[in-house]
């Protein structure tokens, strides 16, 4: 009897644990590289076509703070009638490719309500940077279950 409560209670953890776990990375990313040149191109990469299809990348503007660090703005635009859930993160390179303190930039919510356009920004943790990418993923819904 014993063995039959630990492997229920193990059963119920593993699908808690499961259905806590971050959706999958795989997405749409859109940023700034530096070509031969050193002229900026746009990148569009499209990992996940379903959320491509629900995303339209507006804009991209690049500049400067005060400071001398790189600033970046993504407008995203919503294709749908209801809310779009997904989570996004800038990711920061250096002139050779290389991406610059790569866990220090946290996944952050991101909601879009139907139809609506917003615009994220960041700012670059270190003068290297010259360039970025914006990453953007599915996001999952949250419900509070109140007894």
């Amino acid at each position: 009897m014993k063995c039959g409560k630990s492997l229920l209670m193990a059963a119920v953890l593993a699908a808690l644990a499961a259905g806590c776990a971050a959706p999958n990375t795989a997405g749409v990313t859109v940023g700034v590289e530096a070509d031969e040149a050193g002229n900026l191109q746009e990148v569009l990469q499209v990992d996940n076509a379903k959320l491509a299809r629900q995303l339209k990348v507006e804009d991209t503007s690049v500049g400067e703070t005060k400071n001398g660090l790189m600033k970046a703005s993504v407008k995203l635009t919503s294709g749908l009638n209801k809310d779009l859930v997904a989570q996004s993160k800038f990711a920061w390179f250096d002139s050779e490719g290389a991406e610059i303190d790569p866990d220090t930039d946290p996944w952050r919510p991101l909601l879009l309500h139907g139809k609506e356009t917003r615009t994220i920004q960041g700012v670059a943790p270190s003068a290297r940077a010259v360039s970025f990418k914006l990453r953007v993923r599915e996001g999952e819904r949250t419900r509070w279950i109140i007894k």
